[in-house]
Protein backbone atom coordinates (compact mmCIF):
# COMPACT_ATOMS: atom_id res chain seq x y z
CA UNK A 1 0.00 0.00 0.00
CA UNK A 2 2.89 2.34 0.78
CA UNK A 3 4.44 2.02 -2.69
CA UNK A 4 1.09 2.61 -4.36
CA UNK A 5 0.45 5.85 -2.46
CA UNK A 6 3.98 7.03 -3.26
CA UNK A 7 3.35 6.33 -6.93
CA UNK A 8 0.06 8.24 -6.82
CA UNK A 9 1.79 11.19 -5.14
CA UNK A 10 4.58 11.18 -7.73
CA UNK A 11 2.09 10.91 -10.59
CA UNK A 12 0.03 13.78 -9.15
CA UNK A 13 3.11 15.95 -8.74
CA UNK A 14 4.21 15.30 -12.33
CA UNK A 15 0.68 15.98 -13.60
CA UNK A 16 0.53 19.22 -11.60
CA UNK A 17 3.87 20.39 -13.00
CA UNK A 18 2.82 19.55 -16.53
CA UNK A 19 -0.49 21.41 -16.20
CA UNK A 20 1.22 24.46 -14.70
CA UNK A 21 3.78 24.46 -17.51
CA UNK A 22 1.03 24.21 -20.14
CA UNK A 23 -0.86 27.08 -18.49
CA UNK A 24 2.32 29.20 -18.50
CA UNK A 25 2.85 28.46 -22.21
CA UNK A 26 -0.80 29.31 -22.98
CA UNK A 27 -0.69 32.61 -21.10
CA UNK A 28 2.72 33.37 -22.64
CA UNK A 29 1.29 32.88 -26.13
CA UNK A 30 -1.64 35.17 -25.39
CA UNK A 31 0.04 38.09 -23.59
CA UNK A 32 3.72 37.51 -24.30
CA UNK A 33 6.54 35.88 -22.40
CA UNK A 34 7.66 38.92 -20.41
CA UNK A 35 4.17 39.81 -19.23
CA UNK A 36 3.41 36.22 -18.24
CA UNK A 37 6.67 36.16 -16.23
CA UNK A 38 5.79 39.46 -14.53
CA UNK A 39 2.27 38.13 -13.90
CA UNK A 40 3.63 35.31 -11.76
CA UNK A 41 5.38 37.79 -9.46
CA UNK A 42 2.42 40.16 -9.47
CA UNK A 43 0.03 37.45 -8.30
CA UNK A 44 2.44 36.55 -5.48
CA UNK A 45 2.39 40.15 -4.23
CA UNK A 46 -1.40 40.26 -4.57
CA UNK A 47 -1.63 37.05 -2.53
CA UNK A 48 0.44 38.48 0.31
CA UNK A 49 -1.60 41.69 0.25
CA UNK A 50 -4.91 39.82 0.34
CA UNK A 51 -3.77 37.59 3.20
CA UNK A 52 -2.86 40.62 5.28
CA UNK A 53 -5.89 42.73 4.44
CA UNK A 54 -8.71 40.19 4.41
CA UNK A 55 -7.49 38.06 7.31
CA UNK A 56 -7.22 41.10 9.59
CA UNK A 57 -10.79 42.12 8.71
CA UNK A 58 -12.16 38.61 9.28
CA UNK A 59 -10.20 38.25 12.53
CA UNK A 60 -11.57 41.54 13.88
CA UNK A 61 -15.14 40.45 13.06
CA UNK A 62 -14.51 37.11 14.75
CA UNK A 63 -13.11 38.77 17.90
CA UNK A 64 -16.00 41.21 18.15
CA UNK A 65 -18.50 38.35 17.95
CA UNK A 66 -16.49 36.37 20.46
CA UNK A 67 -16.51 39.28 22.92
CA UNK A 68 -20.30 39.40 22.60
CA UNK A 69 -20.38 35.68 23.57
CA UNK A 70 -21.49 34.67 20.09
CA UNK A 71 -18.62 32.50 18.83
CA UNK A 72 -18.84 32.17 15.08
CA UNK A 73 -17.08 29.27 13.39
CA UNK A 74 -17.92 30.64 9.94
CA UNK A 75 -15.48 33.53 10.44
CA UNK A 76 -12.75 31.05 11.31
CA UNK A 77 -13.63 29.08 8.18
CA UNK A 78 -13.42 32.28 6.11
CA UNK A 79 -10.00 33.05 7.58
CA UNK A 80 -8.71 29.59 6.70
CA UNK A 81 -10.02 29.90 3.15
CA UNK A 82 -8.35 33.31 2.75
CA UNK A 83 -5.10 31.90 4.10
CA UNK A 84 -5.22 28.95 1.71
CA UNK A 85 -6.10 31.21 -1.23
CA UNK A 86 -3.28 33.61 -0.42
CA UNK A 87 -0.76 30.79 -0.12
CA UNK A 88 -1.88 29.40 -3.46
CA UNK A 89 -1.45 32.86 -5.00
CA UNK A 90 2.10 33.01 -3.66
CA UNK A 91 3.02 29.65 -5.23
CA UNK A 92 4.19 30.31 -8.80
CA UNK A 93 1.81 29.12 -11.48
CA UNK A 94 -1.40 30.17 -13.10
CA UNK A 95 -3.50 27.15 -12.09
CA UNK A 96 -2.67 27.65 -8.41
CA UNK A 97 -3.48 31.34 -8.88
CA UNK A 98 -6.88 30.42 -10.29
CA UNK A 99 -7.66 28.12 -7.36
CA UNK A 100 -6.35 30.78 -4.95
CA UNK A 101 -8.66 33.40 -6.44
CA UNK A 102 -11.58 31.00 -6.16
CA UNK A 103 -10.77 30.63 -2.44
CA UNK A 104 -10.97 34.43 -2.09
CA UNK A 105 -14.54 34.84 -3.39
CA UNK A 106 -16.77 35.89 -0.48
CA UNK A 107 -19.63 33.67 -1.61
CA UNK A 108 -17.75 30.37 -1.32
CA UNK A 109 -15.14 31.34 1.29
CA UNK A 110 -17.06 29.84 4.18
CA UNK A 111 -17.77 26.64 2.26
CA UNK A 112 -14.11 26.06 1.43
CA UNK A 113 -13.04 26.88 4.99
CA UNK A 114 -15.67 24.50 6.38
CA UNK A 115 -14.33 21.74 4.14
CA UNK A 116 -10.81 22.43 5.45
CA UNK A 117 -12.01 22.32 9.07
CA UNK A 118 -14.00 19.14 8.47
CA UNK A 119 -11.01 17.38 6.89
CA UNK A 120 -8.61 18.36 9.66
CA UNK A 121 -11.01 17.93 12.58
CA UNK A 122 -10.16 14.25 12.99
CA UNK A 123 -6.39 14.73 13.12
CA UNK A 124 -5.12 13.96 16.60
CA UNK A 125 -3.49 17.37 17.13
CA UNK A 126 -6.74 19.21 16.50
CA UNK A 127 -8.87 16.81 18.51
CA UNK A 128 -6.45 17.14 21.46
CA UNK A 129 -6.69 20.93 21.24
CA UNK A 130 -10.46 20.72 21.06
CA UNK A 131 -10.61 18.50 24.16
CA UNK A 132 -8.20 20.72 26.06
CA UNK A 133 -10.10 23.95 25.45
CA UNK A 134 -13.70 22.82 25.44
CA UNK A 135 -15.82 23.66 28.42
CA UNK A 136 -18.71 21.92 30.08
CA UNK A 137 -21.96 22.38 28.16
CA UNK A 138 -23.93 22.32 31.43
CA UNK A 139 -21.81 25.18 32.75
CA UNK A 140 -22.56 27.09 29.56
CA UNK A 141 -26.31 26.69 30.05
CA UNK A 142 -26.17 27.79 33.69
CA UNK A 143 -24.11 30.90 33.05
CA UNK A 144 -25.47 32.48 29.91
CA UNK A 145 -23.83 35.89 30.35
CA UNK A 146 -20.40 34.76 31.49
CA UNK A 147 -17.61 33.65 29.23
CA UNK A 148 -16.25 30.10 29.47
CA UNK A 149 -13.48 29.33 31.91
CA UNK A 150 -10.27 28.42 30.11
CA UNK A 151 -7.29 27.32 32.15
CA UNK A 152 -3.87 28.29 30.87
CA UNK A 153 -1.01 26.31 32.40
CA UNK A 154 2.25 28.09 33.07
CA UNK A 155 4.93 28.96 35.60
CA UNK A 156 4.92 32.13 37.65
CA UNK A 157 8.00 33.69 39.17
CA UNK A 158 7.95 36.85 41.24
CA UNK A 159 10.71 39.37 40.59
Amino acid sequence: MRKQSGFIFLFGFILYGWLEFEALILVGNIVGGFLSFIGIFLTAFIGVYLIRRLNSRVFMDWQSKRQNNKPDLSKLAEGLSILLGGLLLVIPGYLTDLVGLICMFPIIRTLIGSIIIANFADIRLFSDLRKKHEYNALNKENSKNTSPIITIDGDYTKK
